[in-house]
């Protein structure tokens, strides 16, 4: 079990931006590895293996389905072993992960690496941990640092270095690249200390979401609630079509003509829109509401994909691919902040556990079953279809929940004056 001093700094203010930039570092070796680098493979790995495509992208599927199933299991760890520890213990199983498939002989053993290995590490030292960081030295203000820490520039770096890699060096070498990032960014966890120094019990009530004492609602009473459904439904639907989208933003673009170069820089725009979307939807949330915002986000992604499968024009293809990807990487935070407005702050992780849990049908289905699809019927025209149409239906959903949330804080006003 961690100690006191390894889990507790000696000054609340001096090591704040330094264990943020340890966060963002984390952050985005995790997903810049696992999501930005997942794209380019989906190709060679079914050209290489002689697989479908379904198969060739139910990796990454497999690798959420991990993130999602260990989250209870890190949420744990970190309270019993402190982050350095639990974080250091996923850098280490993700990275085994790549070297794993640099060398996997059979594509039984690259989807093992992906769930067993890339997305167990991934939930052990990626975004979940890395906020939890942020969150823990920014109290009581810590949107700033979230949006911070939560930037994935990795994302749009490696897709266009993947593709120069394979073409030069084949896919082992991408894979051994991405191992190489885990092994350099050891020396920055082993800096992480959880939280700037508060008597023990300060500590547990923050991390907990209430006072010392209080017993927190059972899930039980939050699964029975519609509105946690509602967020569920929109939230993870929006999270799963940019899933999708990563999976086979590459094999749409070439299938519209592009070459392979061309598709993987649409990767590398979704990525680098991503960077802004987090910090950009944390705006506009506090302007018009998390549920107005991820209505936007819903309305805005469904005529993107539109214009994205209508068009051959590259300048248009890429002006949709940026609207993609800030609405996918905005999500996170916009039900984060929707299911505080509705649930309270203290309730706020365990409502993202759940979150995490449920939302899992739709982020490790969607995916694989756009390759079966695809397959089935030839071209990419019906799996698009079908993005627009769900990104359209969350938008109906977040404009009736917006109306919903208003009215319940109408009426709190009301009763408390």
């Amino acid at each position: 079990m961690a100690t006191v001093s390894d889990r507790l700094a000696p000054a609340p203010q001096a090591g704040r931006w330094p264990m943020a930039l340890r966060g963002f570092l984390c952050q985005n070796v995790s997903i810049g590895c696992a999501f930005g680098g997942f794209g380019v493979t989906v190709l060679p790995i079914k050209e290489k293996f002689g697989v479908d495509s379904g198969t060739a992208t139910l990796g990454l599927a497999l690798a959420v389905l991990a993130m999602g199933l260990v989250a209870p299991l890190v949420a744990r760890m970190i309270g019993r072993l402190g982050l350095r520890r639990t974080m250091l213990c996923g850098a280490a199983l993700s990275g085994l992960g790549y070297v794993v498939l640099a060398f996997a002989p059979n594509i039984y053993v690259v989807l093992a690496a992906y769930g067993l290995l890339i997305g167990t590490g991934v939930a052990m030292f990626g975004p979940f941990p890395s906020s939890v960081l942020a969150s823990n030295w920014f109290q009581p203000h810590p949107g700033a640092a979230l949006g911070f820490v939560n930037m994935p520039v990795l994302v749009a770096v490696v897709p266009m270095v993947g593709v120069a890699l394979i073409a030069s060096h084949g896919l082992p070498a991408l894979y051994l690249c991405l191992a190489a990032f885990h092994l350099l960014l050891v020396p920055a966890v082993l800096g992480v200390v959880d939280a700037p120094a508060v008597t023990a019990e300060q500590h547990a009530a923050h991390t907990h979401g209430h006072e010392a004492g209080e017993v927190a609602p059972g899930a039980w009473t939050i699964l029975k609630q519609p509105m946690f459904w509602a967020i569920i439904a929109g939230g993870g639907g929006i999270s799963a079509a940019g899933i999708t989208g990563v999976s086979h933003l590459v094999a749409i673009g070439m299938e519209q003509g592009l070459t392979g170069g061309q598709a993987a820089l649409l990767l590398s725009v979704m990525g680098g829109a991503s960077i802004l979307g987090s910090l950009a939807v944390g705006v506009i949330c506090n302007r018009i509401g998390a549920a107005n915002t991820l209505a936007l986000m819903g309305g805005a992604l469904a005529v993107s994909w539109a214009a994205l499968f209508a068009t051959t024009s590259y300048p248009l293809m890429i002006a949709a691919t940026l609207v993609i990807g800030a609405g996918g990487a905005g999500v996170f935070p916009a039900s984060n902040m929707l299911a505080a407005e509705v649930f309270g702050p203290s309730l706020l992780a365990r409502v993202m556990g759940l979150f995490g849990v449920c939302t899992l049908p739709l982020t490790f289905l969607l995916p694989p079953l756009a390759g079966v699809l695809r397959d089935a019927s030839v071209n990419y025209g019906p799996v698009v279809s079908t993005l627009i149409a769900g990104c359209a239906a969350v938008t109906i959903l977040f404009l009736v929940t917006a109306r919903v949330v208003a009215r319940r804080e109408r009426a709190a006003i009301a009763a408390f004056t």
